[in-house]
């Protein structure tokens, strides 16, 4: 059995990835600045269950020199994650995104430690994402394989496949990424660079909409968890842009678990390797779709909203996982409706503390 170290551990996905190696055998140690809100409410769980919890910036070297000598492999987790803040204070997602990152990276080269990074299919250009032509259909945009082909021709487009979606050839280059897209795509030239130059083993996966149980999710990141939450509330809910026609996949915590683990299990022949992850074709949908999804699991209705589309946002972002699938025998098990029903199972069995956190849910409704 390992140690596994998770930097930004209390937070959605790390904390699931530490629940996840914990139930395996191995000896979890987080490290979280506790900023993110909710992230607070997982230091009972990991008390429980024998999870070690640091109190730690990765924006702190220092921080670093207080971990365990005896820890195997990095996993960073760490994020200012809403793709909307980061214009306002650019420096701050640039600092915890990018140079915490790079404090990580020395970390695990000083140490000799693997590090499975979490970067973001916002590295990919929105100029270069929305290019690629799209038809308006009754619930969602969707590509235009005819006008595509007639453009692109036999050869296509690197990295893209009207079929199967964006792939870990897609260029990175141009701007429209988003302030949180640039500071990830900074952190995941790091890695790549700190792979090539010092031979730190590792491995980039381009997530794209995560969610599961355990996600305190909100308008601005986390949608998907969000929807659900504000259906058994009874909250109001905004469609930004494209009408709530814009369409994600979705990968939900438990295959992303199993996805990391495979890559541990593989370090030596994954290692300096990018992967795109997410829920591909059959796991996409879009904010209209998961309205009607949510209204029929939840039988309610709620109100919606309609805003003006957001700066560098994607119209359809569907991630193509096929080099995964091929090099791991990796693929996501969890569909649509099994997640919703997940992500409703811990809302109801964390309804208190949900309320709490949610301050506007009405009382009055009560949670089937």
């Amino acid at each position: 059995n390992m140690q596994i170290l998770i930097t930004g551990g209390a937070g959605f996905m790390g904390s699931q990835l530490a629940f996840f190696m914990s139930e395996r055998g191995h000896k979890v140690v987080v490290m979280d600045n506790l900023v993110r809100r909710g992230s607070e409410l997982n230091l009972k769980h990991f008390k429980r269950r024998g999870i070690t919890f640091l109190h730690g910036d990765v924006r702190n070297r220092e921080d670093f020199a207080a971990l365990p000598r005896e820890i195997d492999v990095l996993c960073d987790t760490s994020a200012q994650a809403s793709a909307i803040t980061g214009y306002a204070n650019p420096t701050f997602d640039l600092s915890n995104n990018a140079l915490g990152l790079v404090n990580a990276l020395e970390f695990a080269r000083t140490r000799n430690l693997p590090v499975i990074f979490w970067s973001t299919s916002r590295v990919y250009s929105a100029d270069l994402v929305n290019s690629f032509p799209s038809e308006e259909g009754a619930t969602r945009f969707a590509w235009s394989k005819e006008k595509f082909r007639a453009q692109a021709g036999d050869r296509g487009v690197a990295g893209f496949d009207p079929d199967h979606g964006f792939s870990e050839e897609l260029s990175v280059d141009g701007g429209e990424h988003s302030i949180y897209g640039l500071s990830k795509l900074m952190a995941d030239l790091a890695c790549q660079e700190y792979a090539n130059a010092f031979g730190v083993k590792t491995v980039i996966n381009r997530f794209s909409c995560v969610a599961g149980p355990g996600q305190f999710g909100k308008s601005e990141q986390g949608w998907v968890t969000w929807w659900a939450v504000a259906h058994r509330f009874g909250l109001p809910l905004s469609y930004i842009g494209y009408g709530g026609k814009q369409v994600r996949d979705v990968v939900f915590s438990a295959d992303v678990c199993r996805l990391v683990e495979m890559e541990i299990q593989n370090i030596d022949r994954v290692a300096g390797q990018v992967f795109n992850i997410g829920g591909g074709v059959a796991n996409s949908l879009s904010l209209l779709e998961a309205t009607a999804l949510l209204r029929e699991k939840t039988g309610r209705d709620v109100s919606i909203a309609r805003d003006e589309p957001r700066k560098a946002d994607h119209c359809i972002f569907i991630c193509d996982n096929r080099k995964a699938e091929r090099v791991l025998g990796w693929k996501p098990l969890v569909g649509i409706h099994e997640g919703y029903d997940r992500i409703l199972h811990w809302v109801d069995e964390n309804e208190a503390d949900l309320r709490v956190m949610y301050g506007g849910a009405n009382p009055a409704v009560a949670v089937r």
